[in-house]
């Protein structure tokens, strides 16, 4: 587990600490404190190429929702439509509701762009569940009619077998957090 959710603030405190050491060193003439400058950029370089190997759960799951938002787009442009759609298996084993769902999606929805934005997670439940909250903005067809409509989703995931699944899928207003109701898809 890294300290920090990225690499610049502790490489921010080091730059400052070594300006500071640097500032010392010329103005008090102790020249022993350039060897404190020179460890804190030694140091600074480290830890950046340290933090792009550590990946936080946050980091995990905000990766699992880009790929599941990318495999749903690529999917619903396929031609024919697939019979098992790959962005179920972001989903929970017991979430048949949601998997339902994506798959009637798929079904009648084209989704030609998105993008995703505004993405905030929370880890709860010692880092062992998830929410994030985001917005998607789009265009989309649906048999011959289309448009661009902004959305706004909230998806709790558990962490099962070292993997991030998702386990409940909320659509909320676009400017609250009022649920939307999603229509039910009867299997």
């Amino acid at each position: 587990m890294w300290f920090t959710e990225d690499a610049w603030s502790p490489i921010i405190a080091c730059v400052l600490t070594a300006a500071l050491c640097f500032a010392i060193s010329i103005i008090g003439q102790k020249p022993k404190l350039l060897w404190g400058v020179v460890l804190l950029f030694v140091a600074s370089v480290t830890i950046f190429f340290v933090e792009k190997v550590i990946i936080t759960d946050t980091e995990q799951v905000e990766s699992a929702l880009t790929d599941l938002v990318d495999t749903f787009v690529a999917e619903s442009q396929q031609n024919p439509k697939v019979a098992q759609p790959q962005c179920v298996r972001y989903f929970s084993a017991r979430n048949d509701r949601d998997k339902a769902r994506i798959a009637a999606a798929l079904a009648f929805v084209v989704v030609e762009s998105v993008r995703v934005a505004d993405v905030h997670i929370q880890l709860t439940n010692q880092s062992t569940r998830a929410v994030t909250r985001f917005r998607a903005n789009g265009t989309i067809r649906v048999g011959g009619n289309g448009g661009h409509y902004p959305t706004r989703w909230e998806l709790t995931w558990q962490k099962e077998a070292g993997e991030w699944r998702v386990t409940q899928t909320r659509m909320l207003k676009v400017t609250t957090d009022d649920e939307i109701g999603i229509p039910q898809v009867d299997r």
